[in-house]
């Protein structure tokens, strides 16, 4: 290896780890403030978020879509799976993998047949989860702690979805956020993928495309 490219991979390091700090910066800051929330607050703005994500043409023309099970203090997507679910849709939630850091889309028929799964999140029991691959997916609705309307994101840290939106090139991305997520500018580095769309209790804003 020769000088110049030590030097650029010192440099990358460097940078990643400065990211790092910000993220954990950010992320703390913004967890705060979510958890700082009442139920009613949450709930109307879900509310509002399940509205404009039901008449999206994205949505409406999506066959497959990913959601996701919500942890209490998140943008609440039980309404909006029920409503896929009754509009005839292929449903699928993040179904965590043996290995760490990596999931998959399993199907689902309903809420009742899911367990706490390694995170304390719910998802299909393992002999009965039926896997999707990635890149069957029509749209995908991305969790998140914050986004920015460049479509960057900060999650929980592990990269679970960075991982999985690289196989899953097809869907059409979509983070949701309460207006305490939204930053003027989420840190990124060289592996973190942008959202195509952030969708708010007040607007569906077009983002940049794909990885940063």
């Amino acid at each position: 290896m020769n000088k110049r490219m030590k030097h650029y991979n010192w440099v990358l390091a460097v940078k990643n780890d400065l990211v790092a700090i910000e993220k954990k910066r950010l992320r703390a800051e913004v967890l705060a403030l979510r958890r700082a929330l009442s139920k009613t607050a949450i709930a109307c703005e879900s509310e509002h978020i399940t509205r404009q994500i039901c008449t999206w043409a994205y949505y409406r023309a999506a066959r497959t879509v990913m959601l996701f099970v919500s942890m209490p203090d998140e943008v609440d997507m039980e309404q909006l799976i029920w409503h896929a679910l009754r509009s005839g849709k292929i449903v699928c939630i993040p179904y965590l993998s043996e290995r760490y850091g990596d999931m998959e889309a399993a199907r689902i028929s309903g809420l009742n047949e899911l367990v706490a799964g390694r995170l304390g999140i719910r998802e299909p029991k393992k002999e009965e989860a039926m896997l999707v691959p990635p890149d069957s997916l029509d749209l995908i609705i991305v969790p998140g702690v914050a986004y920015d309307f460049a479509g960057r994101r900060c999650g929980m840290g592990a990269g679970y979805y960075d991982r999985f939106l690289r196989r899953a090139r097809n869907a059409v991305w979509a983070g949701v956020a309460l207006q305490c997520q939204l930053v003027s500018k989420v840190p990124c580095d060289e592996h973190d993928y942008a959202v195509q769309y952030v969708i708010s209790s007040k607007e569906i804003r077009k983002c940049g495309e794909g990885k940063m």
